[in-house]
């Protein structure tokens, strides 16, 4: 089942997060780091309670046995080159590994997709590390293409990680 986030999701969508990150990069980041993230939980928690509570974005979750396996966060294009160009952003999407293959993202990202078309965006964009080769295979898959010269980098657990836009026009 996909429904809106409510702030009482804050704990469970922040171990999502945490757990996602562990599983999906792995091979990306050092596992000190990873394994750190646990302690970040209460953080975590509060902040996205906070920005439930605010109404920053839009977040969805996905339940399996009325268990958050999932979430999605959806709005506005945060980026400085698109802001008042009618562009929406994917700020995240993670699931469980338990659950990755099930379609539990596809309903999240059908969900959210169709939500920002409704706002009347044009045009969606999310940020991706370059080594994340499944996300980017799924991006792919639903119609997305690298934004030419969007490459960022980042610092995680020490070390340097780069990530590149991706974007796709809505029909209008």
């Amino acid at each position: 089942m996909i429904r809106q986030a409510l702030p009482s999701d804050a704990n469970a969508i922040a171990q999502v997060h945490i757990r996602s990150w562990q599983d999906a990069y792995r091979d990306l980041m050092p596992a000190d780091y990873l394994q750190g993230l646990d302690a970040t939980l209460p953080n975590r928690e509060a902040s996205w309670k906070r920005s439930l509570e605010s109404g920053e974005s839009q977040v969805w979750v996905a339940q399996v046995d009325e268990q958050v396996v999932g979430w999605i966060s959806v709005g506005a294009s945060r980026d400085e080159d698109l802001v008042g160009e009618s562009v929406g952003e994917v700020m995240a999407i993670y699931v469980l590994a338990t659950h990755w293959q099930s379609g539990v993202g596809l309903a999240l990202w059908k969900t959210a997709v169709q939500y920002l078309e409704a706002q009347g965006f044009q045009r969606l964009t999310l940020w991706v590390l370059t080594r994340n080769e499944r996300a980017i295979r799924f991006y792919r898959k639903a119609g997305w293409v690298e934004d030419a010269g969007s490459a960022r980098t980042l610092v995680r657990g020490g070390v340097t990680l780069e990530e590149v836009r991706y974007g796709v026009s809505l029909p209008r």
